[in-house]
């Protein structure tokens, strides 16, 4: 009887254990695949490494709508500003490799900072792992509108005459780097005047202050249609739709110097391959969305989409690129 009596104490005793240990369980985080597979289960954080109504931050906030609409979670833009784009991008750099915050960068951040920043906070190569190649950003020569260079030839038989005396704005290292490059092409010196973003740099254009500068063709497209700019020249190895006139580089003297930018999706380095598979796919999904061919038609952009292995590969022949073109130009990291 003594035994027969214990059954229920021993029985209830064990599933009173049990009740307790099943909220422990219930509570345990979910193993690493089951957390990839139900991402993203909470807002993504996309860090863009320019100012909020820049041609760049349009185009952040356009993918982070997409991304939104077709998952169902938020995708939610932070503009990071500043110290030639280095700002935004050590920010990710050091964030958790989750999944929840990614950079929105240019070819500058990863391709020509390295050789620009002294004691650059980050390294492109090792803290950050590449999902996608985005877009394509021709950049454009341009001039008051009333000055009196009809074409970059002479801008730069001007700027050539009188060494030192003319001057142009630049408001990152990329630009810096470009520019400096196309000095070099022609064999010109100019004064550079620095600006820490690309606004004011656009209205000194304007006014006359700057006799020259390299800016996003969706910011001199429209000064060129009210009499406020003069484009000389394209950047990109062809001619932009936005301005069909203005001829390349190459065709305008400048040898095969191509100085264009891109833009592209990078995550911390150790996020998940499973999240970067399906961002890089939902990246290209975006690339080819009629919200993404309207905006490239609007700004004079236009896709230049690449998945995360041709993007890593594609960046470290750009570095390369970028690499020769600062040395050429004869700039030393500040």
């Amino acid at each position: 009887m003594t035994v027969h009596r214990s059954r229920p104490c021993w029985l209830a005793s064990a599933l009173g254990a049990l009740t307790l240990m099943l909220p422990l369980s219930l509570s345990l985080p979910l193993p690493a695949a089951a957390q990839t597979a139900a991402y993203p289960d909470k807002p993504v954080k996309i860090v863009s490494i320019s100012s909020a109504g820049t041609g760049v931050d349009d185009f952040t906030r356009l993918a982070a709508r997409y991304f939104s609409e077709k998952t169902g979670k938020t995708f939610y833009v932070e503009n990071k500003p500043g110290a030639n784009t280095a700002l935004g991008a050590d920010f990710v750099a050091k964030a958790a490799p989750d999944g929840y915050t990614l950079l929105l960068a240019a070819a500058s951040t990863i391709a020509a900072n390295p050789y620009m920043i002294r004691n650059l906070p980050y390294d492109p190569n090792k803290d950050f792992v590449p999902i996608a190649r985005l877009s394509v950003i021709p950049i454009a020569v341009a001039v008051p509108a009333n000055a009196p260079y009809r074409n970059l030839g002479e801008l730069m038989a001007a700027a050539r005459a009188r060494p030192g005396k003319l001057n142009y704005g630049t408001s990152t290292a990329g630009y810096k780097a470009m520019t400096a490059a196309l000095n070099g092409a022609f064999k010109v010196q100019a004064q550079d005047v620095p600006y820490k973003g690309s606004a004011n740099m656009l209205t000194d254009l304007m006014t006359g202050t700057l006799d020259y500068a390299l800016l996003e063709i969706s910011q001199v497209t429209p000064q060129v249609q009210a009499g406020r700019l003069r484009a000389l020249a394209i950047t990109s190895p062809t001619r932009s739709a936005a301005l069909p006139e203005v001829p390349t580089l190459a065709e305008a003297g400048a040898g095969d110097a191509t100085l264009t930018s891109w833009l592209g999706l990078l995550a911390p380095v150790g996020t998940p391959p499973a999240i970067v598979d399906k961002l890089s796919k939902l990246s290209l999904e975006f690339v080819d969305s009629p919200e993404a061919k309207a905006h490239f038609a609007q700004r004079g952009t236009g896709p230049f989409a690449a998945d995360a292995a041709a993007f890593r590969k594609a960046i470290v022949e750009d570095q390369a690129k970028w690499k020769h073109y600062i040395a050429a130009a004869g700039i030393q990291p500040e």
